[in-house]
């Protein structure tokens, strides 16, 4: 039991090693030897769990995921049905700066995925995990009568998935045309001033 636990916390450590490197420099940024020194760690022990820099990449990728879902579960805890919608969606969108930066992290991610398959495939997952928590907040808003009941799930899913989509790329790549604020009254707007997927 130990073991695990020490494994756990070792795991850990290199996780939040990883992501103050990648907040101040960029995935470039993000070595072996790098992440070790920032961890405090012999480079041998991050390299028992990272042979290479790539399942390094790879790691701190899908532990984005983590991070976010963390979040998001948080945000769930929120009564008003409304309010809740808007705050575990507010998770997936650069409305922070700690979102903004994972977030610009991320796209670097995508750009590299095009040419590191194991991280195309953490992107593909990713993408797939996104659309279904999307299809639970459409069914959950239906469900609340916060969503016309003949609402099409999926393609209201698909069409939100593209919305947050957009508002991520402006916001990331386009800030003086955008607001964190207008992007959020764009999103509540979209969810609930029209028929969403009708």
């Amino acid at each position: 039991m130990s073991r695990t636990v020490d494994r756990e916390q070792r795991r850990r450590v290199i996780v939040d090693a990883v992501w103050r490197i990648l907040d101040r420099g960029g995935l470039d940024e993000a070595s072996v030897r790098k992440v070790a020194a920032e961890a405090g760690l012999a480079t041998g022990s991050v390299r028992h769990f990272f042979d290479t820099q790539a399942q390094l990449h790879e790691f701190a990728l899908r532990s984005l995921s983590e991070r976010v879902g963390e979040r998001v579960r948080r945000a769930a805890g929120e009564p008003d049905p409304r309010r809740r919608a808007l705050a575990m969606l507010g998770e997936l969108l650069p409305l922070r700066e700690d979102t903004a930066r994972e977030l610009g992290i991320w796209l670097e991610f995508v750009h590299r995925s095009r040419f590191a398959p194991a991280l195309a495939a953490a992107v593909a997952d990713q993408a797939l995990e996104v659309r279904g928590f999307l299809r639970e907040v459409v069914d959950g808003l239906v469900d609340l009568g916060q969503l016309p009941a003949d609402t099409d799930p999926d393609r209201a899913a698909a069409g939100l998935n593209a919305f947050v989509d957009g508002l991520t790329f402006e916001l990331l790549t386009a800030p003086a045309l955008l607001t964190r604020e207008e992007a959020g009254a764009l999103l509540e707007s979209y969810l609930f001033d029209r028929p969403l997927g009708g």
